[in-house]
């Protein structure tokens, strides 16, 4: 081994990957952040995460949007993904915010990261440094890695390739404890991609690993042992993987029973009920195939909702079908071949069976309405494949009996294609017609440039400067179809920059965290800000998230009851009376809204939540005196002229503290959703938690002065902590016990 060489090829991938993202890391004209779900949801997100952690406080429960809800619920939010903590130690911009320069160098470190570990994959296959460095270009650089800009799906993406590293090491293992071993350690990478949010992707990588499982154990001679040992493996990920992950896991799954769930014009459904098969419809249309061929295939159309582009570049498709060929005897080429081959069925969603079979049969996959995201295994898949076939090109070539590295008859093909490349290139420009746009020729150049390499390779010319050029056409290629920077300055003139529009309220928000006491904030625009977590302002609106909390929704009619005092508008609102306005928003007070905690001694016994939320908009009924309940309580009547109070004295993401004066033993409400994991206490006693007016909060109080102190101390993130510590705490012994055998 030559540990330095590798380091080498590795450090190489930090200068490609600045030039490749040139626009986003050296200019300020370009952005990832100008679009509605990249501001409101990743951005923002992060920034409430990031400055909970700099605060001490863990991101477990969100008050700023939603009018307080589960951070943890929502995957995609990451909260306790242990690469984010690095970015807790960058210092923020002078407005107190993650730089957008700081979340670009995080995007493209990122993909370093992809590249690296891809290498490191194709080298655990035996491969050359220089295949494996390609490999990693392919993987990080095109497919599906290079166009998903939501960092909960690329940031789980990326660990992939040590997933499979390590499964294949399991399943050649010498025995059944090293088998074991490295097993574990596949399922703490696993864990990785589970606590960065990606379930989408946590799914895909299942099915490739109980996948690879089976063909081992389908095409070892030795049938028995080969059966016992894809169990092992397959079990030990597993348990790893969900252990590992437990502390995302746990409170996804108990957030998902009491959520709704947005799946597009189909509506909204239980998070956790089953989509039907007729709203799976995020999908590639079956010419989707040229686009392996061409990017701009098609006017670049994949197919239907969040389709992805699929293509890696013409040279590593060329490569791939030289590595099929030249491999084909290497059982695990024959599988990737298989898998690349399944994964494009399925992306075409309704228009092939396995989609259907497979929604029937595995579970939970349902739950990846987008069938096109299965493009992620299938670029997966042919980036290795393209490693062997570079392999053939370039080293194997070399070798006595490797002068043709294809097969009898792939010159004929390619120069058929090049010659049907030529006449769609040079017709147009003697006829004027068909006219083809500037993308398709440029894809129609690199067709070419790829064939002279191929047969310049073919006379034996595989010095440096030859590879330099093969990765030069590479990143040329890939480059060109990366559309993932957005030009700023463009999108200001033709529509709605997300991240200026948010970041104009700031004038707002630092007049609202100007005022006195505890209220929240409605923003009645189209489209909404997330002024919430960007600039911790609690606001009642639902921005980013693709979940509503049950009892959330029932609130939404009575907004004054979930404490808005404050109402947002944009300052084309013409309505007068603001208490607050500059060049974009306007601020105004609504003084009908409720206190944030009122005491009550009158209740009605309403089990239903359904219609406990109808009466409260029933003519006549005074939130403020009567109090719905799920269950009798025992309260005492107030006097006439008794004078009570109820004040906050301390507020913070996880708990609330106030300051209750009673008059006689009452039902304190507090303007807070209801929620499993909250804890209150009665001057240090534990004392119930009710569900109060549908949706609400109640805890009883006895009469006089007592401190009321309510935790967000959930034993599903308890629980989950403790199991995430032992799957890492088993991985790192693992690595131990493996270095020692």
């Amino acid at each position: 081994m030559h540990p330095r060489a590798t380091l080498r090829w590795l450090l190489l991938f930090l200068p490609l990957t600045t030039l490749f993202y040139w626009k986003i890391l050296l200019t300020r004209q370009f952005s990832l952040l100008t679009e509605r779900e990249s501001v409101n949801q990743a951005y923002s997100w992060m920034q409430f995460a990031i400055t909970s952690v700099r605060q001490g406080i863990l991101p477990m429960w969100d008050p700023y949007t939603l009018a307080g809800h589960s951070f943890l619920g929502e995957m995609q939010t990451a909260a306790f993904y242990p690469v984010h903590l690095l970015l807790a130690l960058i210092p923020f911009d002078s407005a107190s915010h993650l730089s957008p320069i700081t979340y670009h160098i995080w995007f493209a470190v990122t993909h370093v990261l992809a590249a690296g570990f891809m290498f490191a994959l194709i080298r655990e296959s035996g491969l050359s440094r220089f295949s494996a460095f390609i490999a990693g270009i392919c993987f990080s650089f095109g497919g599906f890695v290079a166009r998903v800009t939501w960092p909960h799906l690329l940031e789980s993406a990326i660990w992939m390739p040590l997933v499979f590293l390590f499964l294949l090491r399991a399943l050649r293992a010498a025995g059944a404890r090293l088998a074991a071993l490295d097993a574990t350690i596949a399922g703490s990478f696993l864990g990785l991609s589970v606590l960065a949010g990606g379930l989408h992707v946590i799914l895909m990588e299942a099915l490739v690993i109980v996948s690879a499982g089976i063909f081992h154990a389908c095409t070892s001679k030795a049938r028995r042992s080969s059966v016992f040992r894809a169990a092992l493996v397959i079990a030990v990920i597993g348990i790893v993987g969900s252990a590992a992950g437990a502390v995302q896991l746990l409170p996804s799954i108990e957030y998902s029973s009491r959520v709704l769930r947005f799946i597009g014009p189909a509506g909204a459904l239980p998070a956790n009920q089953k989509i039907p098969y007729a709203d799976m419809n995020d999908e590639f249309l079956p010419q989707s195939i040229g686009l392996l061929i061409s990017p701009f295939a098609f006017n670049g159309t994949a197919g239907l909702g969040e389709a992805t582009n699929p293509y890696i570049g013409a040279l590593p498709l060329l490569a791939v079908v030289i590595g099929i060929r030249r491999y084909w005897r290497d059982r695990w080429v024959r599988y990737l071949t298989g898998l690349a081959v399944a994964a494009f069925l399925y992306t075409l969603g309704n228009y092939s069976w396995l989609h259907g079979l497979l929604y029937a049969l595995v579970p939970q996959l349902w739950s990846m309405r987008e069938a096109s995201r299965m493009v992620f295994v299938e670029d997966f898949a042919l980036a290795i494949l393209a490693a062997y076939g570079i392999e053939a090109l370039v080293v194997k070539a070399s070798e006595p009996g490797g002068a043709r590295a294809g097969w009898v008859g792939l010159d004929r093909t390619l120069l058929a294609i090049v010659t049907a490349c030529a006449a769609a290139l040079f017709v147009p420009g003697i006829f004027g017609k068909p006219d083809l746009n500037p993308w398709t020729m440029l894809s129609i150049v690199v067709i070419f440039a790829s064939y002279g390499l191929f047969r310049y390779l073919e006379h034996g010319n595989r010095g440096g400067g030859v590879r330099l050029m093969m990765v030069a056409l590479i990143l040329f290629d890939l480059n060109a179809c990366d559309w993932t920077a957005v030009n700023r300055i463009a999108k200001a003139k033709s529509g709605v920059d997300y991240m200026e529009r948010t970041l104009s309220a700031r004038g707002a928000a630092q007049f609202l965290k100007a005022r006195k006491g505890t209220f929240r904030v409605q923003i009645e625009a189209d489209p909404l800000p997330n002024i919430g977590d960007l600039f911790s302002i609690p606001t009642i609106n639902l921005v980013g998230g693709v979940t509503l909390p049950f009892d959330f929704e029932r609130m939404m009619p009575y907004p004054d009851l979930l404490n808005v005092r404050y109402i947002v508008t944009p300052a084309t609102e013409q309505k007068p009376g603001a208490v607050y306005q500059d060049a974009a928003w306007k601020v105004y007070e609504n003084p009908s809204g409720y206190p944030r905690a009122w005491l009550v001694h009158e209740t009605r016994v309403e089990p239903s939540a359904q219609l406990a939320a109808a009466q409260l908009g029933m003519p006549g009924f005074d939130a403020r005196r009567t109090a719905l309940t799920e269950v009798p309580v025992e309260l005492e009547p107030l006097a006439a002229s008794a004078q009570e109070t109820a004040q906050v004295s301390a507020i913070a993401p996880n708990q609330i503290e106030l300051e209750v004066n009673a008059q006689s033993r009452g039902l304190l409400v507090l303007s807070e959703n209801y929620y499993p994991g909250w804890r209150a206490t009665i001057d240090g006693q534990s004392a119930p938690i009710y569900r109060v007016d549908s949706g609400l909060r109640g805890v009883i109080v006895p009469r006089g002065r007592s401190r009321v102190e309510l935790r967000y101390v959930p034993a599903s993130v308890y629980w989950g902590a403790l199991f995430s510590f032992l799957g890492f705490a088993g991985a790192l012994t693992a690595i131990w016990l493996r270095r020692r055998a």
